[in-house]
């Protein structure tokens, strides 16, 4: 028997482009399961990662963070948000409102 979950997703850090970043030291498998759900209903959402270590393996996995990323089609960079990332031109503004943030609190908020 299937179940579902609803949950609001909040990006850590939203470029002025559209552009979506989540920061990562550690991928572990509750992050890799809301990544891979945000993505396939949202694929047109611009989400990149941002890794302390592009080499560090994801949980439960001998895959690293950068492989993780290739297989399934997320953008990455480590250290620091790519200067061409903040220059690009794009925008997700749409999705800046709406069923993906709401304007009701994120779970356990006031």
């Amino acid at each position: 028997m299937e179940y579902t979950v609803t949950r609001r997703y909040k990006p850590d850090f939203i470029l002025e482009n559209g552009i979506f970043i989540e920061c990562k030291g550690y991928l572990d498998s509750a992050d890799q399961r809301k990544m891979r759900a945000i993505k396939e209903q949202y694929p047109d959402l611009d989400i990149r990662m941002l890794f302390m270590n592009l080499n560090g393996k994801v949980q439960g996995s001998k895959m690293t963070n950068m492989e993780w990323c290739e297989k399934y089609n997320y953008d990455y960079a480590q250290d620091k948000i790519p200067t061409s990332w903040i220059n690009e031109r794009k925008t997700n503004h749409k999705f800046l409102s709406g069923t993906l943030f709401g304007d009701t609190p994120l779970d356990g908020e006031s």
